[in-house]
Parts: C-alpha cells; sequence; structure tokens
C-alpha cells in the first residue's frame, strides 16, 4: 500500500511537470546597462532549433508566440522546420532568423524579404 501510494505521488507532481514545460513566462527586468525588457513567453529550449518560437516582431506575439511567422510563408516558427526561407533546416542552419546572404536571387521566388 505505501509503494501504490508513493508511485501515485510521484506521478501527479511529475505529470504537471512535463505537461507545461514547453512554455516558459518570463517577467519583465532591467538588464544591467539600464534597458527594460517586457515580460513575454518563449519556448523551453531543447535539443531541437526547429520548434522554437522565434523572436517577436510585434508587441502581440509577445504574449502569443504560436503566431510568430519570421518569413511570412503562413506556417507559424514553431512548426516550420526552415524559418527564414534559405533552404536550411533550422537544426543546422547558423543564421536561424536572418536573411540569407543571397536574398536578392530569392526575390523571384516569391520569398518575403
Amino acid at each position: 500500500m505505501k509503494k501504490v501510494l508513493i508511485i501515485l505521488l510521484v506521478i501527479v507532481f511529475a505529470v504537471p511537470v512535463f505537461v507545461f514545460a514547453g512554455d516558459v513566462h518570463v517577467r519583465g527586468y532591467y538588464r544591467k546597462d539600464g534597458t527594460y525588457v517586457r515580460p513575454h513567453i518563449r519556448s523551453s529550449p531543447d535539443q531541437y532549433r526547429h520548434n522554437n518560437y522565434g523572436p517577436s516582431t510585434d508587441s502581440s506575439q509577445l504574449m502569443n508566440p504560436k503566431q510568430r511567422d519570421w518569413d511570412r510563408d503562413g506556417i507559424p516558427n514553431y512548426r516550420d522546420r526552415d524559418d527564414d526561407n534559405d533552404r536550411i533546416y533550422d537544426d543546422w542552419d547558423r543564421n536561424q532568423y536572418s536573411k540569407p546572404n543571397n536574398w536578392r536571387q530569392r526575390q523571384n521566388y516569391g520569398y518575403p524579404y
């Protein structure tokens, strides 16, 4: 009976930790240089880079990170394996949220740069 109670307590306290581990709520704070960082939500980092929310482009995305779409292709960053449409998957991309060096050549392909 004691073992069952201990296992039940471990499950009750461990399951919510795994369920809510995806999002991290960051409170507003001041940096050392005096800059204020507004409260926001960020994805909890893991071994993959493609499933993170990415940077905010406007204030509405600070508290609703699932709508962030860096390359404006209609696929949110956390589901898009190539956030900047440079044809390099985010897990191997050194500049995940930047314009590719040859962005002028990509204008003919319909990229939003």
